[in-house]
């Protein structure tokens, strides 16, 4: 009776795991390079830079719903009890204060990374790193000691899990990292609603074999990155709010009584900074996208976005919003 119990309760909480988003790391002896690799280079954007306008008047707007006010770090409309001083965006999700890091999901906020140093934490390939370890999310994956990476950008199609209620995983992205203490592959993935990383110590000596991956791992110098490619973002001087006050100023809005809406716009922050490539996806009429075109062409040159240490080109989207009383 009591084996039947206890092959129930694990029935029942591994399907119950099942439902739930979790992440996890482990390591993984038998991790290997995959056979059939490829670099993965999306049709079209995916996603781009831009995110939804928050009207948060003073305000540094993150994500939807997340900003930094008179030194007040706000999610979901509440004071969160995390110190504003020196808090900043590190790189995609990762933020840090004085104090500590944390990682920012859309549906949990701000989590702490327990342990990260935030003086010398950076973004490596998408992954937080401080002077001791590199991160997955708010978990320790390898040393970070005289780290840096040897392979990156390469993506497998892992195989579809049967019988589930979700059988579209998304190719996992594999790393060889070296530290002081040898070489490390790393594989990055999300099958269902669990993501992860294994890891795998391949050894002290460079294999020359690894050069073929490598090789594939280059990109094309016009190429346009979207938002999970880049390790920092490009950015309009001083920020959303001041690029938005920008527009405002030079926008005439036309004298259409009761005109409201938004027009939703595209483009290209070039590695020098410059706009290019400016299109509308939507206007609400009478001239409205055109003149948006018209002040875009005004504005100065912005931050460009980063990767690898390198200026890149960055598709960016940008709704602004109109209401004429």
């Amino acid at each position: 009776m009591r084996s039947l119990i206890f092959i129930f309760l694990s029935v029942f909480s591994i399907a119950n795991s099942q439902n739930k988003r979790n992440d996890d790391v482990f390591k993984d002896p038998t991790l290997q390079i995959p056979e059939g690799y490829y670099n993965y280079q999306p049709e079209g954007i995916i996603e781009v830079c831009g995110s939804e306008y928050v009207s948060k008047v003073n305000a540094e707007n993150y994500e939807y719903n997340f900003y930094k006010k008179d030194n007040h770090v706000y999610y979901q409309g509440k004071l969160k009890d995390i110190n504003g001083n020196g808090f900043l965006r590190l790189g995609l999700n990762y933020f840090k204060n004085n104090e500590s890091v944390y990682y920012y999901r859309k549906d949990l906020g701000l989590q702490k990374v327990p342990g990260a140093d935030p003086k010398s934490s950076r973004i490596l390939d998408s992954f937080l790193v401080d002077k001791n370890y590199l991160y997955f999310k708010t978990l320790k994956v390898i040393e970070s000691k005289d780290l840096k990476t040897i392979v990156n950008n390469i993506k497998q199609e892992e195989p579809i899990v049967e019988n589930t209620t979700n059988n579209s995983n998304l190719p996992s992205d594999y790393y060889i990292f070296k530290n002081n203490k040898g070489y490390w592959l790393l594989k990055r993935y999300t099958i269902m609603e669990h993501n992860g990383v294994s890891y795998n110590f391949l050894g002290k000596t460079y294999d020359p074999e690894w050069n073929k991956v490598s090789e594939k791992s280059i990109f094309e110098d016009n190429y346009i990155y979207n938002a999970m490619g880049v390790d920092t973002k490009p950015e309009y001087p001083g920020g959303t709010n001041e690029l938005y006050n920008f527009i405002k100023k030079e926008y005439r809005i036309p004298n259409e009584e009761g005109l409201k809406g938004k027009v939703y716009t595209t483009f290209v922050i070039e590695k020098n900074g410059v706009l290019s490539a400016i299109k509308i996806l939507r206007d609400i009429g009478y001239g409205t996208g055109d003149e948006l075109i018209r002040v875009l062409k005004l504005s100065p040159k912005w931050t460009p976005a980063v990767k690898n240490g390198q200026k890149v080109r960055c598709m960016y989207s940008f709704p602004y919003p109109i209401q004429q009383y």
